[in-house]
């Protein structure tokens, strides 16, 4: 869609290949942020797939622990004993 002006070229044939240019411009821009607007949900997809992907092997990779180390839970399950025995007296 290139202006090709006649043999009569004056002012305002200059007004319209200026116009075409800003307008060339302001698409390729318009492209350009689209462009850049579809690698960046493409790189937030990949990172939130990374992300989920490292959670799931993580939690399949550690088998349940308990709660408590198993000193900690021995002392625990001592300190219970000898406080039912004192609610009964």
């Amino acid at each position: 869609m290139a202006f090709q002006p006649c043999g009569c070229v004056d002012d305002s044939i200059i007004v319209v290949m200026q116009t075409q240019q800003r307008l060339r411009t302001a698409w390729d821009a318009r492209e350009r942020y689209r462009q850049r607007e579809a690698r960046l949900a493409r790189r937030a997809a990949e990172r939130e797939a990374r992300r989920l992907k490292v959670t799931d092997v993580a939690e399949s990779a550690q088998p349940a622990r308990p709660a408590l180390p198993t000193a900690a839970a021995a002392i625990l399950a001592r300190a219970k004993a000898k406080a039912a025995e004192r609610m009964e007296r």
